[in-house]
């Protein structure tokens, strides 16, 4: 949405999750900066997502081995990875837990294992806030609300253990709320304009809960800004920092900055549903990344999406 964007100060990247929304946005912007970037994903990919990333990206599949991780590390030479892979799951179920465990905590082990033979020694990986969801504002001790919020809490330790223990030099950014072009998910804007274009009713919770919600662009900003700080030194050691909007929100608020932007109307019924079990209704406040502020504000954003 502008051209005024961060400038990566590196040469090379490897992408794990870049079949995924953000990370798709991710290889691209790198790709447009004219940085090898190698797109890390797994024979389950999404064959459409991966054959839009080998219009721009390398890409490298990969089993769950380790030695298809240090293969990969191999090939691609990076100054830095880009860790986004996750799978997310909001309510799990007994079925849902070895995914969880595989794909955000023992991916997580891997991938860092296969830094520390490589030569690279940079690492910038996707958290999230709900990591802290029980947490008072500021204060970093974990407070999961979800299964897989613990496991990504879990993986943030293991990366702990390997910034400790090696050369290895990391930054968490805890991300809240996303939106923007091209996404998939069936999250709360997508579903409103969904059911405002069939001319329905949204059965909606009573929508008192606030959130951040930032636009993909300013959170690529964020992973960039963050590479920037270690591949240049200025960043060392481990360090964990939020990408949040400028203000909290209620879903409600939400909702009518789409109706504003968009000049839709969508018919919705507060409180038909009840609020999600573990739902956090005050975001965590974090220390956020310094350097980075988002520049998209939330009208601005929802109106593009409609061009």
């Amino acid at each position: 949405m502008s051209d005024d964007r961060t400038v990566p100060g590196f040469s090379s990247a490897l992408v794990t999750g870049a079949s995924g929304f953000l990370g798709g946005h991710l290889c691209a912007r790198l790709a447009s900066c004219g940085i090898k970037t190698t797109a890390l994903v797994r024979p389950t990919s999404s064959e459409e997502n991966v054959a839009q990333l080998k219009n721009h990206t390398s890409v490298v599949s990969i089993d769950d081995s380790a030695t298809g991780m240090s293969g990969a590390l191999e090939t691609a030479q990076p100054d830095i990875v880009f860790h986004l892979a996750a799978r997310y799951i909001a309510q799990h179920r007994p079925e849902d837990i070895p995914a969880l465990v595989s794909d955000n905590i023992e991916l997580t082990a891997e991938l860092c294992e296969a830094i520390g033979n490589s030569n690279c020694s940079a690492i910038v990986s996707a958290g999230t806030a709900w990591q802290h969801a029980g947490s008072p504002a500021g204060d970093p001790t974990p407070s999961p609300n979800t299964l897989y919020a613990a496991t990504k809490q879990a993986a943030d330790e293991i990366i702990d253990y390997y910034a400790r223990t090696s050369d290895l030099n990391a930054i968490t950014l805890k991300i809240y709320d996303s939106y923007g072009p091209g996404d998939p998910r069936r999250k709360f804007l997508n579903i409103l304009a969904e059911t405002a274009a069939k001319g329905e009713t949204l059965c909606a919770s009573p929508g008192d809960q606030k959130l951040h919600t930032v636009h993909v662009d300013d959170l690529i900003d964020g992973f960039i800004h963050a590479g920037n700080l270690l591949t240049s030194g200025e960043a060392a050691g481990r360090n964990s920092f939020t990408l949040p909007s400028p203000e909290a929100i209620t879903l409600r608020d939400l909702a009518d900055t789409w109706k504003t932007a968009t000049r839709s109307d969508a018919s919705i019924e507060w409180g038909a549903m009840p609020h999600r079990p573990g739902e956090v209704m005050t975001p965590w406040e974090g220390p956020p990344l310094p350097g980075w502020t988002p520049r998209i504000t939330l009208e601005d954003g929802l109106r593009a999406l409609q061009l």
